[in-house]
């Protein structure tokens, strides 16, 4: 007795080798963060009264972590201070003065502020397209009810 719910033949792939390349994250985490240093370096500089110190630091932040992506690349070792490069940056820092980490700090409470006056206008656009889109949702709601009270209407009459 046959049943016809059976899957009939079956193909089997044989297995090929990898074809996107392997990235472990503490790779990708110490290219980021080089990344973010290198960008962020102009912005910092231009914000803070000390600009050449603070390029000089930055600098330097930027050499610790691309010796550190370099290091992560070549050995699956972790990196001292904890995964990525983030905790041996911030010991390069620290010896950069008093006066420089305050500014820097300085700073990042302007950063700060930006991006909390960025939040709240994307709140502020997120409140009014939730507006538009309930208005519309009502209106379009309203305009099915009419239909729909017209067609039957027109079809008590036939």
């Amino acid at each position: 007795m046959e049943n016809g719910n059976r899957i009939g033949s079956l193909s089997i792939t044989p297995t090929v080798g990898r074809q996107t390349p392997q990235n472990d994250f503490g790779t990708v985490f110490a290219r980021t963060a080089q990344e973010v240093v290198r960008t962020g370096a102009g912005v910092v500089a231009s914000l803070v009264p000390g600009g050449p110190a603070v390029s000089a630091a930055v600098s330097s932040i930027s050499r610790v972590v691309s010796t550190a992506a370099t290091a992560r690349g070549a050995s699956a070792m972790p990196l001292p201070g904890g995964a990525g490069g983030a905790g041996s940056a911030t010991g390069t820092v620290g010896t950069s003065g008093q006066g420089e980490q305050w500014d820097l700090l300085a700073a990042q409470k302007e950063m700060q502020a930006e991006g909390m006056k960025m939040n709240l206008a994307y709140m502020d656009l997120q409140n009014d397209m939730q507006k538009e889109s309930r208005a519309h949702n009502a209106i379009s709601n309203i305009m099915k009810v009419r239909h729909d009270t017209a067609k039957a209407a027109i079809n008590n009459i036939r």
